[in-house]
């Protein structure tokens, strides 16, 4: 016979190991992945150890990740390259950025630049709603959101920035065709402070990147591009230096070392300019070939 001390042990261990037997069996269950959709996105999320991921459905691009063991290193190479802004502007005060994906360039950058005001414009709250809930994204007085089409905010704003970032796409990782004209170029152009820079992510080997890089060059009369091996290439596009001074002030390697980077601290980037013979159907985009009727 046990006494009532005993069945009480028993009774505690029963409690405790049907506890556990629950913990496993919710973690057994909790899946790999799942899948979210708005009007603009259709979006895989998934967990590989430390690593947050985001995905497209409709083709398995890479959006984003976040590694949550280190937030500020950036998983995804061409990320480390939006901030070559720093060759020009090594210590910008305040920067635009178009499109959050899970917030891997925000974590880097509220990092590198604590007392700099960083602005994102997302124009899906699904996305913001994702970097809170699977990567603990936060805002802050020096890295706010905006929910906002990128250029209808652009049209609205009175301020200035010394670097803007455009990384958006939309389903099946198309550019935003209204963000891809010379019109939307040169509103970017007027919304930069005195020698500032824009840094825009755009696919490459297709007759779209020829096409981009006429358009941007329309209106920004310096512009490089940063080849990053099988993955998009992000151009910087400049007024105050000349392509001959930025590729050759590109070509030492940026100092000091930062470990939330990488793993052997900063990048070396390699710029070199756009070709200059273009193919003939490599002309300037402009929203009148692409909205005749849309206002924007």
């Amino acid at each position: 016979m046990f006494d009532a001390r005993t069945r009480r042990s028993f009774l505690q261990l029963a409690a405790v190991a049907s506890g556990c037997a629950f913990a496993v069996d919710a973690a057994a269950a909790q899946p790999k992945e799942l899948v979210r959709e708005s009007i603009y996105n259709y979006i895989i999320v998934s967990r590989s150890g430390s690593v947050v991921s985001f995905r497209r459905m409709e083709n398995g691009a890479s959006i984003s990740a976040i590694d949550m063991s280190r937030p500020s290193y950036q998983v995804i190479d061409y990320a480390k390259f939006l901030f070559a802004g720093a060759l020009v502007d090594p210590n910008p005060s305040n920067v635009l950025s178009i499109g959050l994906g899970a917030g891997s360039f925000n974590r880097l950058f509220n990092l590198l630049y604590p007392d700099a005001e960083l602005t994102t414009v997302e124009i899906d709250p699904m996305i913001r709603d994702l970097a809170v809930e699977f990567t603990d994204f936060q805002e802050s007085p020096k890295n706010k959101v905006v929910i906002e089409d990128g250029r209808r905010f652009l049209r609205r704003s009175a301020e200035y920035w010394n670097w803007i970032v455009v990384d958006a796409f939309v389903k099946n990782s198309q550019y935003p065709p209204h963000m891809a004209t010379r019109e939307f170029f040169s509103l970017i152009a007027g919304h930069l402070s005195p020698g500032g820079i824009l840094l825009i992510n755009v696919l490459q080997g297709s007759k779209l990147f020829d096409c981009m890089i006429a358009t941007i060059s329309s209106v920004f009369p310096r512009v490089a591009s940063l080849d990053v091996p099988e993955e998009a290439t992000p151009s910087l596009s400049v007024r105050a230096m000349t392509a001959h001074r930025l590729i050759k002030k590109s070509t030492r390697l940026l100092s000091p070392p930062c470990p939330c980077w990488g793993r052997t601290g900063w990048t070396s980037f390699k710029l070199k300019p756009p070709p200059r013979r273009r193919l003939p159907s490599a002309v300037p985009v402009s929203s009148r070939m692409i909205f005749r009727q849309r206002n924007f």
